[in-house]
């Protein structure tokens, strides 16, 4: 697409035609204030531009409507936009027409035949952009993007303000978010992204939210029935807590089936027979017996006591009566017993009491010999008794210690027995809330539905990302910057640029132009003097238009540029410092760039400089120096 007219309609139904040779270098020279700066205003707005950003003044006041005759490859467009209203900056009052050899209309008697949206539409179209879609990567919040043919025009316009700009380099890029616009869909413009991949690519992305969403319809659907995955969770935790799943287990969380498998083959657990129980009967049995050996036990501890009392005190008898009888004999009493019972035997004196006589004493001598004798006969006795007593004592204790033993056994066999039937008791509720569950979930027809849904879906994202690398489509891109760089580092040799001896490159990430030097890369901003960014800007923009054309990518095959020598010129009427070599190097590279390409590429120029050598003047369509060429004619607005 090129341009073949300029066309303005003046509120005094004259028309101002401003023609363009196509496949060659234009150029518009004169001085301030004469409508140059317009021209590209114009272009822009009536292809498509959300604003009229044609300044206010003549221009403004005086046309009705402005046109363009577009040249596409096998026929014509005519758009033609509505002068905004006073105090208004934009209008949706638009006119297009389409024919072969369409010409310009003489008068804007033309009634409005669709809108801002409808030419771009058009346009978008007839260049060549087919559908598609940039989705920003998931976690990012702006909307996916198409590229149309507003876009495509960031690489043919540079405007008096963006031309020498060092902070950015395509147009219209220091507005709010352009610059990620341009990151979006220059891609597609280069060709990194193809046709059917583009369509591929979409259609993974739609795929992806439409799986995304037919997933959460499932896990919904779960929940209601047998409450998802949480629910699923919850059991596996409760049936590990009652060893119904070794807790050593893996288990995949995130895998639904996984769970259900799981959950499903805990439900095969037999509960553990708990053995009958007679153990009660055998019990109070027990305990009785208990009770009545440790009775009996006791009572022969009590035997034993006395028995060992008895044998004490008898012995202490027996040791003292011995030891009187031996006195006794000591002094012959027993033999000699021959005294006066009145009188005291040792005194010979008269008693008040009489002693016993000879014979009561014998007899109770004898008597106490006898006793003596009896005692210490029963002794032997007595010690065997005891020790009878203490071995039926032994038997009682081992009797007692078995039968506590067998208590015992059977307190712990009851103990074993209700802990095992709580256990089967606790296993069974669990295995009763994973029955409801897994049956819920077998009942879920909905479900499986889903389930095929998913698959199918699943098995499509897979069949694309086969199809499609993502790795391939940044390698195209990069290929692409290649052949860009090349172009641009064999031309800023040519205009002598700064570092002209290290590589020039697109830097997409950043949006601007990149010097790789030995040592460090070095961005435009930091890349010094007004002419060395014009430069940049030229070498960039052409090495676009080239791969553009060279690769037949639906961009226009057109340039605007406004004022490029500005940095030559300290002041428009101080000739004296313009460095005019510099000037012409600029204006040799722009024509033999645009005549290299043998009638593919327009450039458009507006600009002071009015060199006085062929090689410039040949390329010169509008001369605004005299005082009465303008852009808008003086009889529009001058009265005589």
């Amino acid at each position: 697409m090129q341009i073949l007219e300029l066309v303005l309609y003046g509120y005094n139904q004259k028309v101002r035609h401003l023609p363009f040779k196509l496949g060659q270098v234009n150029i518009i020279t004169g001085r301030s204030k004469s409508g140059k700066s317009a021209v590209g205003d114009i272009i822009d707005y009536c292809l498509g531009g959300n604003s009229c950003n044609i300044a206010d003044g003549v221009v403004r006041e005086n046309v009705a409507w402005y046109g363009l005759l577009l040249q596409f490859e096998k026929e014509r467009v005519f758009v033609a936009r509505k002068n905004p209203d006073k105090g208004q900056q934009t209008t949706t009052t638009c006119y297009i027409e389409v024919g072969a050899s369409l010409e310009v209309p003489e008068q804007c008697n033309f009634s409005p035949n669709t809108n801002v949206s409808g030419i771009e539409e058009a346009l978008t179209r007839r260049i060549g952009i087919s559908e598609n879609l940039n989705t920003p990567p998931e976690g990012q919040s702006r909307l996916p993007l198409a590229a149309n043919i507003r876009h495509s025009l960031y690489y043919c316009f540079q405007g008096q303000d963006e031309i020498a700009a060092k902070n950015f380099l395509f147009h219209h890029q220091s507005e709010d978010f352009i610059t990620q616009a341009i990151k979006d869909t220059i891609p597609y413009f280069l060709g990194a992204v193809s046709e059917e991949a583009l369509a591929l690519e979409n259609e993974r992305n739609i795929l992806k939210r439409k799986l995304k969403i037919e997933k959460r319809k499932l896990e919904e659907n779960r929940y209601l029935m047998g409450g998802g995955s949480e629910r699923a969770i919850a059991l596996i935790g409760e049936a590990r807590r009652v060893g119904l799943i070794d807790p050593a287990m893996q288990i995949d969380y995130q895998d639904y089936q996984e769970m259900y498998l799981t959950l499903q083959k805990a439900m095969n657990w037999v509960p553990n027979q708990v053995q009958p129980s007679n153990g009660m009967d055998r019990l109070t049995f027990l305990q009785s017996k208990f009770q009545e050996c440790q009775s009996d036990y006791d009572e022969i501890g009590i035997t034993i006591d006395n028995a060992k009392r008895f044998i004490g005190e008898s012995t202490g008898y027996s040791s003292e009566a011995e030891h009187q009888k031996v006195r006794l004999e000591s002094i012959g009493l027993f033999e000699q017993l021959d005294f006066n019972p009145g009188k005291c035997p040792l005194c010979s004196g008269t008693l008040e009491h009489p002693l016993p006589s000879v014979e009561m004493i014998k007899a109770s001598i004898a008597n106490l010999d006898k006793s003596i004798s009896n005692v210490t006969r029963e002794q032997p006795k007595l010690r065997s008794f005891i020790s009878e007593l203490e071995q039926e004592r032994e038997k009682k204790l081992e009797e007692i210690k078995g039968l506590q033993s067998e208590i015992d056994g059977i307190y712990q066999q009851e103990d074993e027995r209700t802990h095992l039937r709580d256990i089967n008791a606790r296993r069974g509720k669990v295995i009763g809330r994973i029955s409801l569950w897994i049956e819920s979930v077998e009942n879920d027809t909905e479900s499986d539905k889903q389930e095929q849904i998913i698959k199918s879906i699943e098995d499509r994202i897979q069949e694309i990302d086969e199809i499609l690398d993502a790795d391939s489509v940044e390698d195209r891109k990069q290929s692409a910057l290649s052949r860009i760089q090349e172009n641009m580092t064999k031309w800023a040799k040519e205009l002598e640029l700064e570092h002209c001896d290290s590589p020039y490159r697109l830097d997409l990430n950043k949006v601007t132009v990149v010097v790789d030097k030995p040592d460090r890369p070095v961005p435009l901003k930091q890349l010094g003097s007004g002419s060395n960014w014009v430069g940049v800007h030229l070498i960039a923009y052409f090495a676009l238009q080239y791969y553009f054309i060279g690769t037949n990518r639906p961009v226009p095959s057109f340039l605007f540029f406004d004022q490029p020598s500005q940095v030559y010129f300290p002041s428009e009427l101080d000739e004296k410092n313009i460095d005019w070599n510099e000037v012409n190097k600029m204006y040799r590279f722009i024509v033999d760039r645009t005549s290299e390409l043998e009638g593919k590429l327009q450039v458009i120029i507006v600009d002071h400089a009015d060199l006085n050598n062929a090689s410039f003047r040949e390329y010169i369509c509008e001369n605004w120096w005299p005082i009465d060429k303008n852009l808008v004619p003086n009889d529009w607005y001058k009265k005589d």
